[in-house]
């Protein structure tokens, strides 16, 4: 049931819909000009189609969507979203979502000149935008090395961390900051498919969805020119008891190592991490 809060009511000058009418907003919304923004002044509409999404806003999530209609259920709290004057949604997509499946008037504030970054902004203050959501705004706004992270990833299966490793080919600690600022870049596409190629293959034998054993392995396919692929692959035939996951990269390729030098009258060094 709708909260009728008389305190709430009298303070934005709103009057109780008694006959099932159509909510009315406190200022009529003209095509062509954008409502004033003034400070504390909160609005009400049944009329969702006036909201619009704001394009590089993450993706809506069904299952907080579901949760908030499951609490309005119970109690209908009139907590305002907050949109611009162009009346995008900045924050409260979810509440907006949830109003519109039970048919209760959205209560909002307007914040003049508010857009993307304010939205993440707030997003950080409640649900952390993931590194999915990230992906996703840019692959909205049409940002070329971000679509095609996107690809490589379901072409492949790794992770989004993995998949921003191969591409950029390096495992600098920066990638993900630089990656959130909307910087990154594809360094070398064909290199970093190629090594996929080869990690998919070792994936068959080894756990390469483990982190130290993708990292080691990557460091050993771009900075050791002596280490063969194919001849890893034939060892692990009969070595693969002999593999085990490190604590960490230096020690995981020391196992490696072990296993790639088996029966080997001239031993390799693939000991490149000191």
């Amino acid at each position: 049931m709708l909260n009728t809060n008389p305190k709430l009511k009298t303070m934005i000058n709103i009057q109780p819909n008694h006959n099932n009418q159509k909510p009315k907003t406190m200022f009529k919304i003209q095509p062509n000009s954008a409502p004033s923004n003034i400070a504390g002044q909160i609005f009400y509409t049944t009329d969702y189609a006036v909201f619009k999404e704001l394009l590089g806003n993450r993706d809506i999530d069904e299952s907080h969507v579901k949760k908030l209609v499951k609490s309005m259920r119970e109690e209908y709290l009139e907590i305002p979203i907050q949109v611009n004057q162009s009346m995008e949604v900045i924050d409260g997509q979810h509440r907006l979502a949830a109003c519109k499946e039970l048919g209760l008037p959205i209560y909002y504030t307007v914040s003049k000149g508010a857009g993307l970054e304010e939205t993440q902004r707030q997003n950080a203050l409640s649900k952390k935008w993931t590194m999915i959501d990230v992906l996703e705004s840019f692959c909205k706004r049409g940002f070329d090395d971000y679509i095609k992270v996107k690809h490589f990833m379901k072409d492949f299966n790794f992770t989004l961390q993995q998949t921003l490793v191969l591409l950029n080919l390096n495992t600098d600690g920066k990638i993900l900051f630089i990656f959130r600022n909307g910087e990154f870049k594809i360094k070398d596409f064909e290199k970093s498919k190629k090594i996929a190629r080869q990690l998919l293959a070792i994936w068959k034998v080894v756990p390469i969805n483990d982190n130290i054993v993708f990292r080691s392995f990557f460091t050993l396919l771009t900075r050791c020119n002596e280490f063969d692929v194919n001849v890893f692959l034939d060892k692990m035939q009969y070595q693969s008891k002999k593999f085990k996951k490190q604590r960490d990269v230096k020690l995981q390729i020391e196992v490696i190592e072990d296993i790639y030098n088996f029966r080997n009258r001239s031993k390799i060094n693939l000991r490149i991490i000191k």
